[in-house]
């Protein structure tokens, strides 16, 4: 006889039954990044005060700033924390994607702080808190947090370039909006990064400092992410190289650091001689985005990529990096979900998990891990009228890339932290470092 299921039972319930030995954790924090989050009045009260969104490169939201209204687009919190709730739920940290029109709601009921799916509570919410440096300022009077922002309580973000030089059509990716959101970010009057193209380096190893001896075990530093857009042309008459543009910002940011936090650098495919500047000057672990591992949808996506590098080039430096850098320190990002976008991508679930399965198969038997991003389809993209993310692909391509990090007995991809399980993991953009435990 059929299991009768309620119209009104929350999807993680009804996911948690197809998929018993996945984590409950792992099946909310992904439909919350492929679905987003609305906010309530009373939710978005509770932001105020707390650290909100900074827009430092990407908009990573569903719902643009002229639908959400400029109260919301500024006043959400970056990311959150959910836990407890009927389901008992460890603490994991999830991204805070804004969609006006998704059926999760950051609400408060009964005085608490919770994420609720139609109206039904599926677990407590935790804001997060501001650090102590915010709120300092230069003299100039730019804020500490709008030069470098703090992502999970423990990430420094730090975005030297937040142009792309792949521009329009030929150039751009299909998925991102870097360029279209630096536009957008300049019409707003929110304390988010500030909208300059370069960031000021004296600034940036200014406010890393104060990261660092930053006392609250809360909010210490774990992890600085350097990256921006593509660098192919002369930057202010500068380097035409995104090694030699970053190089002089990493350097003094160790002299005045030291080595302790990793630095991890996310640029475009760099040959291994630039790779060596870039170690040399301190990074820790490297990450040139592959973004999809179908050779196909390679070409499609990432026109620009293709064009000035190439996939076959770009996949065989990952390789070599390894050597430069070490396993684990070699860490592409791989879209999860952009396997399926229409017109061009995989017709069906159990094909797209294929083609995911090949990737993390081949690229983690050279040491290479790649890191997943859920696809957050923004609208000022390609693809924006793309449907959400299938679940069930997020799931099982989360199961396949655990399985296949287990299977060759790899670290944890340096610099986001720890991961392994719900509770332990501090990365928010993905399901797959919640799974196990």
């Amino acid at each position: 006889m059929n299991e009768v299921i309620a119209p009104s039972t929350p999807t993680v319930e009804i996911y948690a039954r197809k998929y018993p030995d996945v984590p409950m954790e792992v099946i909310l924090k992904e439909d919350l990044l492929r679905l987003g989050l609305s906010i309530t009045p009373d939710g978005l009260a509770v932001a105020k005060g707390k650290r909100q969104q900074a827009y430092y490169l990407f908009s990573y939201n569903i719902s643009d700033h002229q639908e959400m209204g400029e109260e919301m687009s500024t006043g959400a919190p970056e990311d959150i924390i959910f836990r407890d709730g009927p389901y008992g739920l460890r603490r994991t940290s999830v991204r805070v994607v804004l969609n006006d029109k998704s059926p999760y709601a950051l609400d408060v009921q009964d005085g608490k702080t919770v994420i609720t799916q139609n109206g039904v509570v599926v677990a407590d919410a935790v804001y997060p808190d501001k650090p102590a440096y915010y709120g300092r300022t230069f003299d100039d009077g730019l804020k500490y947090e709008q030069v470098v922002p703090l992502l999970y309580n423990s990430y420094a973000f730090v975005t030297t370039f937040r142009a792309c030089h792949y521009w329009g059509d030929k150039e751009e990716c299909r998925f991102c909006d870097i360029n279209y959101n630096l536009r957008e970010i300049r019409r707003l009057t929110g304390e988010h990064v500030t909208a300059d193209a370069i960031k000021d380096s004296d600034k940036v190893v200014g406010v890393l400092g104060a990261m660092v001896d930053e006392p609250d075990p809360a909010n210490r530093l774990i992890t600085i992410i350097m990256t921006g857009g593509s660098i192919v042309r002369k930057v202010k008459g500068g380097p035409d190289n995104a090694a030699d543009f970053n190089a002089p910002y990493v350097a003094a940011i160790r002299e005045r650091i030291g080595h302790r936090v990793p630095i991890v650098m996310i640029t475009e495919s760099q040959p291994m001689d630039k790779l060596r500047v870039l170690r040399d000057a301190g990074i820790t672990c490297h990450n040139a985005n592959l973004e999809v591992w179908d050779e196909r949808l390679f070409k499609w996506l990432a026109p620009g990529k293709d064009h000035y590098i190439g996939y076959d080039t770009w996949v065989r430096r990952l390789y070599d990096a390894v050597g430069v850098m070490g396993e684990g320190r070699v860490s592409p990002n791989m879209v999860s979900g952009i396997e399926m976008a229409k017109p061009y991508g995989f017709e069906t679930v159990k094909e797209a998990v294929a083609s995911a399965r090949d990737g993390f198969e081949t690229l983690m038997s050279h040491g290479v891990i790649p890191h997943l991003d859920t696809w957050c389809i923004e609208p000022g993209t390609r693809l924006s009228e793309n449907p959400p993310v299938s679940l069930d692909f997020l799931i099982q391509a989360d199961i396949a890339w655990y399985e296949t990090w287990r299977k060759y007995k790899l670290p944890p991809f340096e610099g986001y932290g720890p991961m392994g399980s719900p509770g332990v993991a501090v990365y928010g953009n993905t399901g797959s470092v919640d799974m196990g435990g």
